[in-house]
């Protein structure tokens, strides 16, 4: 056997731990607790970016909330009626805490265990909060709640700024529901 061909077998053998120039690695795996949290679970902005090309197919409702944040608070139930009433046609909506994350197991988890059990939430985890909001919008204004609509094809749609109502929520995302899915066949 000559040495181009043994050295071919062994990378044939070794499989994927050759990297062509050029070439993309495979996409990095979400933690599977990120995929449907059962409580709120710290994310990264990469996390962040890959959970929403996770979602694709998806119309998203990304609303950014805080503990401290009264109008944000308000607007919970809202968002947790719609995800129920939208939630089959293929709503998600994704509640993202902006809290220090150091108070996840002390103020946030419980807080949100309280108020809006049947939402899924994040804490992003980011020290900068613009470069986590960033994966959805470069021009975020700082305004929390701020609840961002993405259609099935993962584009943002609408940035809804302050408290809005169950009413305005639903005007903004039911015309993307009759879309079709964004996920390639």
């Amino acid at each position: 056997m000559s040495t181009f061909s043994s050295h071919f077998g062994l990378l044939l053998l070794a499989g994927c731990l050759v990297t062509f120039p050029g070439a993309k690695a495979p996409p990095a795996q979400l933690r599977p607790e990120l995929l449907d949290p059962k409580t709120i679970e710290p994310i990264s902005a990469d996390e962040f970016r890959r959970l929403l090309v996770h979602r694709r197919g998806e119309v998203l409702a990304v609303n950014l909330w805080a503990t401290w944040c009264v109008p944000c608070v308000k607007e919970l139930p809202d968002l947790a009626k719609l995800q129920q009433q939208y939630r089959q046609r293929g709503l998600r909506v994704i509640a993202v805490s902006v809290d220090d994350p150091e108070e996840l197991d002390a103020r946030v988890r419980p807080f949100f265990r309280e108020r809006a059990p049947g939402l899924v939430s994040y804490l992003q985890t980011e020290p900068d909060q613009d470069k986590f909001v960033s994966v959805v919008d470069q021009a975020w204004g700082g305004v929390i709640p701020t609840t961002f609509v993405i259609n099935r094809a993962g584009s943002l749609k609408a940035s809804l700024v302050g408290r809005k109502t169950y009413e305005e929520f639903e005007a903004t995302v039911k015309p993307l529901l009759s879309e079709p899915s964004g996920k390639p066949h």
